[in-house]
């Protein structure tokens, strides 16, 4: 297909287990990423916006995250915790 551009996107693994499943011969994982954004062009997100709360909210919770993850690595760093430790909450965090 001409004027592809590649793209890196990040997704949740339950999300990439469903393309997984969706996808097989002649289906891509990219060709059902293209055919759904291209669905978005019609229909209920065809104009997708934040709301000035709803993202406060979201940057808040994603501070929240970063703290907790340094305060992990920092205790790992120091010998607090063990690898299994460390590996079980770095997980949860996820």
């Amino acid at each position: 297909m001409k004027n592809l551009k590649r793209l890196s996107v990040q997704i949740r693994e339950e999300q990439y287990r469903r393309l997984k499943d969706k996808a097989g011969p002649g289906v891509s994982i990219s060709y059902l990423v293209r055919h759904a954004i291209d669905l978005t062009d019609s229909g209920p997100f065809s104009r997708v916006s934040f709301q000035q709360s709803s993202y406060a909210e979201y940057e808040s919770n994603s501070i929240d995250n970063l703290k907790k993850i340094h305060a992990l690595i920092t205790l790992k760093k120091y010998d607090v915790i063990t690898d299994d430790e460390y590996l079980n909450i770095r997980k949860r965090l996820d």
